[in-house]
């Protein structure tokens, strides 16, 4: 794939607004420090550049994380973005590929798509960086990248269509002005109960104990060229089978989580085992808290991890709807109270240096499998206008082992697209039976 580098540039803050010091929340202190990078490819006709660029401009004043800077050597004590005239800005590569975009499609995970996006690492001081690919045909191909500690998966399908929202409003004649007071965030929109009082244990859950003299083992490292990234795409027929294969009792994500949990543990050849395996699924905060914990339209991460877990063996011997319980009950397990005592954990804490119980060096989850839903983040209805027909929706590549990411289908047909991250050796046994209904 040949794409070249057109431009660079950086949308600032605004130069009004003054330099602020923003803490992490205690949200934001358990999510991954990296950037989370995903590709929307658009068959044509699309806006043009400067449109998608005026539209930006406009609508990132909103949303100050976005445009602020992560301080290269942060204080580990005490985490923090730079929002205002101190940010960073958004940073934005403008670039063109020669082939058409329909050589592309549908959209699989490949090295190749690499090109599309920008290499992001510790030292980025960006908390945004966008890479906005032409095609030959005039398809395009957005590709995000935002650090997860600014903000989890619903934050920013909210900044997507907010996007979105201004590219039209310029295409219909209308200014792209968004005249929109900033959305609320960091640590002052979190409220804890008053007094607050942790009813759970969050310490050993999301947070290493305040005693932990080991700390966590060492890391669980492979290279990350023996990481296999995959899509499968399950059709509405499929689904519609495994739900009634677990007497369609279920939700299509537990479902379908519960299902390849099932084939990832064959595919490890850990059917026989007794030992635990655990599927960690994300869920959102946001309607378990209320807006009297989270003001409406809360921008940043409000996301918790939820495990179900039981042995490989009786995962392997059992059937799919006992695998789609095991999933309810754990996600349901992180309901309004257990939400509500993190919120004031996070409160009761002061000053105290917190270390999550996940580390960031990891990226061997074996035994286990991470599961995130886009099912409902509305990514899939994303639209920029002109016409052009939005035809893929990717993360990028990734280096973890037992990733799983649920997908709406783009197709008329619907269904679901699963990408899937894990050891490569087991990834070719996975393509082999990940759509058998035993």
């Amino acid at each position: 794939m040949d794409v070249q580098v057109q431009r660079t540039l950086v949308i600032p803050p605004p130069p009004s607004e003054p330099s602020a010091e923003v803490p992490l929340t205690v949200f934001d202190l358990v999510a991954p420090a990296y950037h989370v990078t995903v590709l929307f490819a658009y068959a044509p006709p699309n806006p043009t550049n400067a449109a998608l660029l005026h539209a930006l401009t406009a609508t990132l004043p909103r949303f100050p994380l976005l445009t602020a800077r992560r301080p290269s050597q942060p204080d580990h004590r005490r985490p923090f973005f730079l929002t205002g005239k101190g940010g960073a800005g958004a940073l934005v590569v403008e670039a063109a590929v020669s082939s058409p975009l329909a050589d592309h499609l549908p959209l699989a995970p490949s090295r190749d798509l690499e090109r599309l996006h920008v290499p992001v690492d510790g030292d980025t001081p960006h908390v945004l960086v966008l890479q906005i690919n032409r095609f030959a045909c005039g398809g395009l191909l957005v590709a995000s990248s935002a650090h997860h500690q600014a903000a989890d998966g619903y934050s920013m399908s909210t900044f997507f269509h907010a996007w979105a929202d201004a590219v039209r409003a310029g295409a219909s004649g209308a200014p792209p002005v968004v005249d929109r007071p900033p959305v609320p965030y960091g640590p002052g929109a979190v409220v804890p109960r008053r007094p607050p009082r942790c009813e759970f244990e969050h310490r050993g859950a999301e947070f290493l104990p305040r005693d932990a003299a080991a700390r966590r083992p060492p890391p669980a490292r492979v290279h990350p060229s023996e990481i296999a990234n995959l899509l499968l795409h399950f059709t509405g027929e499929l689904v519609a089978d495994l739900k009634a294969c677990a007497h369609n009792k279920y939700t299509t994500f537990e479902t379908v989580s519960a299902h390849l949990w099932r084939k990832i543990t064959a595919a490890r050849g850990r059917a026989d085992d007794p030992a635990r395996t655990a599927l960690n699924v994300t869920v959102n905060g946001r309607a378990r808290l209320g807006p009297d914990s989270l003001p409406r339209g809360f921008f940043g991460n409000a996301v918790l991890t939820a495990s179900a877990g039981t042995g490989a063996r009786a995962l392997a011997r059992g059937s799919l709807a006992d695998a789609a319980a095991l999933v309810r009950a754990g996600v349901r397990a992180r309901d309004r109270r257990y939400f509500q005592s993190f919120v004031d954990f996070g409160a009761l804490r002061g000053g105290e240096e917190l270390e999550p119980a996940v580390g960031d060096e990891d990226n061997v989850l074996l035994p286990d499998v991470a599961a995130d839903s886009w099912l409902h983040l509305e990514l899939h209805r994303l639209d920029f206008g002109c016409g052009g027909r939005l035809a893929g929706i990717l993360p990028a590549h990734s280096p973890l082992d037992g990733v799983v990411v649920l997908i709406p289908g783009l197709g008329k047909a619907g269904g679901v697209d699963v990408f899937v991250s894990l050891w490569h050796k087991h990834a070719e046994v996975l393509r082999d039976i990940a759509y058998a209904m035993d």
